[in-house]
């Protein structure tokens, strides 16, 4: 019989991903629902830095609940000092995707975002939103650090090269994988909400086009013109589909005249 207290014996555990959850939290008072946003935000994000950038809709379609419910579970944890985030805009000045700082011991005035966590954002009394003072500059300040120093996934690295080896192909000189590439790329996955399969799709398919070709030589194109290239693909579906069909009728016309004659 095998016996375990054997000072030769190991107990071997297969590595399997999985997130972690300090105890203060879990014994907190929160929602169950507050509890899987804290995993979710932890699972979708840099664990080294502890932020997170995904948009209400994507929390809320990965935790299968609404928005409203994302926003509330939210609060919860900032009410504990779980985590503090701040709002930002795009390089158009649009709102986009807030960054959430995560935290792994209870902190209601973290200063890694801003400087006065519990000081909120002054507002412009007549359209409530936020004034461009110190406070926001330092938000897109460290927005800027992040990005700049923020390592891409696979998948992103793969469809820059994709691009780039199509634009080769072409008989264009190869364009070299920028950290704008990178970052242009990653945008249109995470803020545009594109899958890395449609956006494959849309890199092979324009390359391929005798028009599109020439017009989409970088990841900001290809993101300026999605929606452009995703109609024209359409309307070249359906036009295809219907050549199909016309050759499929001239062939059946000329076998019916062969069996006449």
């Amino acid at each position: 019989m095998h016996n375990l207290s054997q000072d030769t014996d190991e107990i071997h555990v297969e590595p399997l991903p999985f997130q972690q959850i300090p105890n203060w939290v879990f014994e907190s008072d929160v929602s169950p629902t507050a509890i899987k946003l804290y995993l979710v935000l932890r699972k979708n994000g840099d664990n080294k830095r502890g932020t997170s950038y995904w948009s209400r809709k994507k929390l809320a379609d990965q935790m299968a609940c609404s928005i409203a419910t994302v926003d509330r579970a939210k609060s919860e944890l900032i009410s504990i000092g779980a985590i503090c985030y701040i709002k930002r805009k795009n390089d158009t000045g649009d709102w986009t995707s807030n960054l959430y700082h995560i935290h792994t011991s209870s902190n209601h005035l973290c200063k890694y975002l801003a400087s006065k966590m519990r000081v909120g954002s002054p507002k412009n009394d007549a359209t409530g939103s936020p004034k461009n003072d110190a406070q926001t500059n330092n938000h897109i300040e460290l927005r800027t650090n992040e990005l700049n120093t923020r390592t891409y996934g696979d998948e992103n690295h793969q469809a820059c090269n994709l691009l780039a080896d199509l634009i080769e192909a072409n008989g264009s000189k190869r364009p070299a994988v920028t950290d704008k590439w990178l970052s242009d790329m990653e945008r249109l996955n995470r803020i545009d909400e594109r899958s890395w399969e449609q956006i494959t799709r849309a890199i092979e398919w324009c390359q391929a086009d005798d028009f599109w070709r020439g017009n989409i030589m970088s990841p900001a194109k290809l993101r300026k013109q999605y929606d452009q290239l995703r109609l024209a693909a359409q309307r070249g579906n359906k036009q295809s589909k219907f050549t199909k069909t016309l050759d499929w009728i001239r062939n059946l016309e000329n076998e019916t005249k062969e069996l006449e004659q």
